[in-house]
């Protein structure tokens, strides 16, 4: 059964790590910029710019939309025929128009610790653990099914988890730490996130290894009930 959670696992995280749009035409590069600068325009008006045809333009848009990274709502202007207008996604922003998100949160950070001490930067760090994992509610099932529940959702989040079961308990392993320039900075966003697994599963969870410290990864160990190893989990 965990043979078959894995390879649900490795889709999903193909999935995650091939969403990012690479090696794309000048001509969709610079139609992305034109929306960028304009907010939103037509396949008439971005072939217009472009020089190329209306047609040639809506197979770019089309291409795009496929990717994710424009999106499309028809708009009525007058009489005339209602209009396709494109825009770009959220994917397409953060992709192509980089956002320096981490200058903030340093800033921000610094001062919590700073005026208000480590002590309520924990508090802030468990807040945002308990948010990103409270969509679960309570988990039920066994302990595998519970682990399992929880890669699932760290995945979704960027976090590329994956869960190995051994004799004495499950390896629960992040690839990717999407917070990983603060947890370098910050030790207490590893300190929560241990904290909040416990808390989640009910039962220890031990890290073993973290990003922050140089590892290829954040694992953790959480071991199986004693009194549950003699039987099936």
């Amino acid at each position: 059964m965990l043979v078959a959670q894995n390879e649900r696992q490795g889709r999903r995280t193909l999935m995650t790590e091939t969403r990012k749009v690479q090696n794309l035409s000048p001509t969709r590069l610079a139609i992305i910029r034109l929306l960028k600068e304009w907010g939103k325009g037509t396949a008439t008006q971005l072939g217009k710019a472009l020089g190329i045809s209306r047609v040639a333009a809506h197979q770019h848009l089309d291409w795009l939309k496929e990717q994710g990274l424009v999106q499309v709502k028809v708009e009525r202007k007058g009489r005339g025929r209602p209009a396709e207008v494109f825009s770009l996604t959220d994917l397409a922003q953060e992709q192509f128009f980089p956002r320096r998100y981490d200058v903030l949160a340093f800033t921000a950070l610094d001062e919590v610790a700073s005026e208000l001490g480590d002590k309520f930067l924990l508090r802030i760090f468990r807040r945002y653990r308990e948010k990103l994992t409270e969509r679960l509610g309570s988990i039920k099932g066994s302990l595998r099914e519970r682990v399992q529940t929880l890669a699932d959702l760290f995945t979704d989040e960027g976090y590329l988890a994956s869960v190995e079961e051994t004799d004495d308990g499950f390896v629960l392993s992040f690839v990717n730490c999407p917070i990983a320039q603060i947890a370098r900075r910050f030790q207490e966003a590893c300190i929560s996130e241990e904290e909040v697994l416990t808390k989640i599963l009910d039962i220890p969870v031990t890290s073993e290894c973290r990003q922050s410290a140089g590892s290829t990864c954040c694992r953790y160990f959480i071991a199986k009930p004693k009194a549950k190893r003699q039987g099936s989990e």
